[in-house]
């Protein structure tokens, strides 16, 4: 957000508790996709997404870089498998059925490959710090101020409308607050009388330590979901369950080892890293929150799940609407006056 507001020209002062990607960003699986859900309201916001992270590819000039080694997942329900794959190709996205050689030929490392799984060539990963740094550092060239490890105590409020940000030393005022905490959304807003409908829907990143790499791609299976995110370096995305010993995040990375020893050759000896949750932000009916807040001026939310995969194309047409004065017609699933706030 502040880097394409920045780049309209917009006097953008980005304020964070902590450094840039630190937060819940730092422990995304970051799988950019598409074909892995069911069709939604928002679908074409995703897919549009796949084209946002390419432009940011080429604006960046290789500050950031996707990895876009492609997505084989499958369901344990192979028909269910079919269906989305049939869903989705029928809108125009590029996923197909695979069938055993195939499979083989994208990941000869998995020991038993289902009969058919979905795979869309298009999708890929990025590591979410290093994207939100080179974003930061481009808002930064862009004109944008940073300031970074000082925590936001509550808005500004006169006559109706959101004035700025109240710090615990200090406060910023603004003719446009755009609020995009995550999680901490919910408590921020509530001191000017909104109650955002927004839960925590926490997952666990389970890292490990590869001797090679074992897979190619996104390997998206009932067992187990994985990626290399380097040489010796692969990631899984997991539940998460509590904290206690025997279903805490370190548990549920080692039954995740586990999963990997038993399904992909050469994992005899991975080894766990470490195991932590992240506090992901959930709207109650699960799309985006995007727009202007109804009741109250001057203030733009944006707070959703797929933050990482609609990052680029979120930014684009929020700050067309912040500083255009337009409403993009792809945001209106996303508008929070859907709920009574």
């Amino acid at each position: 957000m502040a880097y394409h507001l920045a780049l309209r020209g917009a006097r953008v002062t980005l304020v964070d508790v902590a450094e840039p990607g630190s937060g819940v960003t730092a422990r995304a699986f970051s799988w950019i996709n598409i074909a892995h859900t069911d069709p939604h309201a928002y679908q074409d916001l995703r897919q549009a997404a796949i084209g946002d992270w390419h432009r940011l590819e080429a604006e960046l000039d290789g500050a950031v870089t996707v990895n876009w080694t492609g997505a084989l997942s499958w369901d344990e329900d192979l028909g269910e498998t079919e269906r989305l794959v049939a869903h989705h190709a029928a809108a125009g996205y590029d996923v197909r059925l695979v069938t055993g050689s195939e499979i083989s030929d994208l990941e000869p490392g998995l020991i038993a490959p289902p009969r058919i799984a979905a795979h869309a060539p298009g999708e890929g990963s990025v590591d979410p710090v290093v994207a939100t740094r080179a974003l930061c550092a481009a808002a930064r060239e862009a004109g944008a101020v940073l300031r970074f490890g000082e925590r936001v105590a509550g808005l500004m409020e006169a006559g109706g409308r959101v004035t700025g940000l109240a710090l615990e030393d200090g406060e910023i005022a603004a003719d446009i607050v755009v609020m995009a905490a995550g999680v901490g959304s919910a408590d921020l807003v509530r001191g000017v009388g909104l109650d955002l409908p927004l839960r925590v829907s926490p997952a666990t990143l389970v890292r490990m330590r590869t001797a090679g790499r074992l897979v190619r791609g996104i390997v998206c299976s009932p067992g187990f979901e994985i990626r290399q995110a380097g040489d010796t370096l692969m990631l899984s995305a997991a539940g998460y369950i509590d904290e206690t010993p025997e279903n805490g995040p370190m548990a549920i990375g080692r039954r995740v080892m586990e999963a990997v020893r038993s399904g992909v050759r050469g994992a005899q000896d991975i080894a766990l890293i470490d195991a932590v949750p992240g506090w992901r932000p959930m709207p109650r009916d699960g799309a985006p929150l995007v727009g202007f807040m109804p009741g109250i001026g001057g203030l733009y939310l944006a707070v959703m799940h797929a933050g990482i995969i609609l990052a680029p194309v979120i930014g684009r047409l929020a700050a067309a609407e912040i500083l255009d004065g337009r409403s993009e017609d792809a945001l209106q699933p996303c508008r929070p006056e859907r709920f009574d706030l």
